[in-house]
């Protein structure tokens, strides 16, 4: 039971960041620094969702084009597998890693939604149109990743370190959104007040 109520928790967040997602392309609330850490802890289990602004977390938002850039981004998908290196908690709380998946920013242009836009032109204006959306959309894509970690002695769970500021630099804050046995809580965190508790 514990597991369906955490996996309903994930969607509702999942949910949430994809329509600020959606959001911040439609009225220009991508913020590049500002990333979005969501996280629930239920029983022995404590999931973690972190998106950010692929400029924070590569270096670039298009899609890798060069070598450098494939490698850059290479790099970067490998430092999001690392969540030892991005976040912190009390070791009396023996959580383990037990999954992790990639929220990764697309190399391609795919993905479909509703634009409130006419689309009743001509074909070259049309075309002429869809280059010019996909260089906006590519300009602003995020990633990111969500862990779920299994604790041994859940109630030693009592917070955890944002380590992730001295991995990604030019991010410098987290809006954080949480479910906990305590109830919800909401906070933000910085390079220098990067602990939160609960």
């Amino acid at each position: 039971m514990k597991a369906v109520t955490l996996l309903l928790a994930a969607a509702a967040f999942g949910a949430h960041a994809n329509h600020d997602e959606h959001e911040s392309h439609s009225h220009g609330a991508h913020e590049h620094g500002h990333g979005h850490l969501n996280l629930v802890v239920d029983g022995d289990q404590l999931m973690i969702e972190l998106q950010a602004p692929a400029a924070d977390l590569v270096g670039f938002e298009h899609a890798a084009k060069s070598d450098e850039e494939k490698v850059q981004y290479a790099k970067a998908v490998a430092r999001l597998q690392q969540p030892d290196a991005l976040f912190r908690f009390d070791p009396a709380a023996g959580c383990k890693l037990t999954q992790q998946e990639l929220q990764a920013a697309k190399e391609e242009h795919d993905h479909d939604h509703d634009h409130d836009h006419d689309h009743d032109h001509d074909k070259a204006a049309s075309d002429k149109h869809e280059d010019h959306h996909d260089h906006d959309e590519a300009g602003h894509a995020d990633m990111g990743a969500m862990y779920t970690y299994t604790c041994a002695t859940p109630a030693k769970l009592t917070g955890l370190e944002a380590t992730l500021f001295s991995v990604y630099p030019s991010l410098e804050k987290l809006s954080v959104q949480g479910i906990l046995p305590t109830g919800q809580t909401a906070g933000e965190l910085t390079p220098s007040a990067n602990k939160l508790s609960w």
